[in-house]
């Protein structure tokens, strides 16, 4: 079962991210299931995520038997999650939520990958008690149930005053009340966010994100009206809205601010909400404004792949190797600023979709990039003294991109 390049990215983010990838939080990604239907879900307001996938239920069932399958060749172990209702009065053993009523995907959707060593003993789990009380506050902490948390955590005051976690799981149950308290002093609250979110990440594994939306989600609120300021740029919405991983307000909330474009952080931003709704024109037009605006970071960020986006990672790389083959002095001449210009000679038919004056600046990067659509415009419709002007501009506005382009191999 061969999976799609698109989604095998998907999959291999979430490993490098999480250390583990679950079918659940594909969805939520990918815009098929929205984060305010997921945590209706979790209040009990939806009967199962029938109700609420975005899209073909076929699809949804195909891709994600597939990126099951990559998996499970990789290595990865599978475990069944369940959930459990977001209810303050839930009782310890409570009949857990309906994921689908499809019995296949319920599992598939249940579905949790991790490599073995991460998953947990079961003997010991149920033997120890320590550890049942850790994975109980877990659990606790994960439906926002402050009491049953504060509850166990006496407990394990009790049981093992030495545990090593026991101020992180406090600093875990106080961040906790603080989605139902207004946020007065943003900035104090983004600190403590940054702090809790570690922490949680490190104790809750793939739990985390059940504790951490919503903080994310109310620091976000209380940023409304705050404008992108480069000094302290994760204290904008958008930085917020990418922790919660909530994807499509992520976008609006850069493309709402006057000029994103000319900052690195929100064309970041951007580029990563796009990647995992599968918006490859936007996230292309996001990293081609990174390219010619903040060229040194975008070539930085790239080189250390310090962005899910494989594909563009890939790209880059091919990039790199061409101009290290391009003679002396190339590597000194071109660089991330070139990158657009080059990525649309490898795909021209990306010019029907990006528009020729994406940016309208006058850096030889942009300037490129702008030869190369009208050139491959003009040579698609045979209009050869168009393309030969259009040539010559660009040999005579970036020699060595020309060069590199006359060595690749054309569409």
């Amino acid at each position: 079962m061969k999976i799609d390049a698109e989604l095998q990215s998907q999959v291999d983010a979430q490993l490098l991210e999480q250390g583990s990838f679950a079918v659940l939080d594909f969805l939520m990604d990918s815009g098929r299931l929205l984060p305010d239907d997921y945590e209706r879900w979790r209040r009990g307001e939806v009967a199962s995520l029938d109700e609420v996938l975005m899209g073909s239920v076929d699809k949804i069932r195909s891709q994600v038997e597939t990126m099951a399958h990559y998996a499970r060749k990789i290595g990865l172990v599978e475990e069944q999650q369940t959930f459990h209702a977001w209810r303050p009065d839930a009782a310890p053993g409570a009949q857990p939520l309906t994921i689908s009523v499809d019995a296949n995907l319920r599992g598939l959707i249940g579905a949790r990958f991790a490599p073995a060593q991460d998953l947990p003993q079961l003997d010991l789990f149920f033997d120890n008690p320590v550890v049942a009380l850790t994975s109980g506050i877990v659990r606790a902490l994960s439906a926002g149930n402050i009491e049953e948390g504060q509850r166990l955590l006496d407990r394990l005051y009790d049981q093992a005053p030495n545990h090593a976690d026991l101020p992180a799981y406090d600093r875990l149950l106080a961040a906790l009340s603080h989605k139902t308290k207004p946020i007065d002093d943003p900035r104090r609250e983004l600190s403590l966010l940054l702090q809790v979110s570690t922490t949680a990440k490190r104790l809750m594994a793939s739990q985390a994100r059940d504790l951490l939306t919503p903080l994310w989600r109310h620091q976000a609120q209380a940023l409304r009206g705050h404008a992108f300021r480069a000094e302290e740029p994760d204290l904008h919405r958008s930085f917020s809205l990418c922790q919660a991983q909530d994807w499509e307000d992520a976008a609006d909330a850069v493309r709402a601010e006057p000029q994103w474009w000319l900052a690195a952080p929100l064309c970041l931003r951007l580029a990563q909400s796009c990647f995992y709704r599968r918006d490859r024109i936007g996230g292309l037009t996001a990293w081609f404004h990174l390219c010619w605006h903040a060229p040194a970071e975008a070539g930085d960020v790239l080189d250390h792949r310090r962005h899910p986006d494989i594909g563009m990672v890939a790209s880059w790389h091919r990039f790199s190797d061409l101009v290290e083959d391009c003679g002396p002095g190339s590597e000194d001449a071109l660089g991330a600023a070139d990158f657009p210009a080059w990525l649309l000679w490898q795909e021209p038919g990306l010019t029907r979709e990006l528009a020729a004056d994406l940016s309208t600046g006058d850096t030889t990067g942009e300037k490129s990039y702008r030869f190369v659509h009208a050139w491959i415009a003009a040579r698609r419709a045979n209009r050869h003294g168009e393309e030969m002007s259009l040539r010559k501009a660009l040999q005579a506005a970036n020699p060595v991109l020309f060069d590199c382009l006359k060595r690749s191999v054309t569409g």
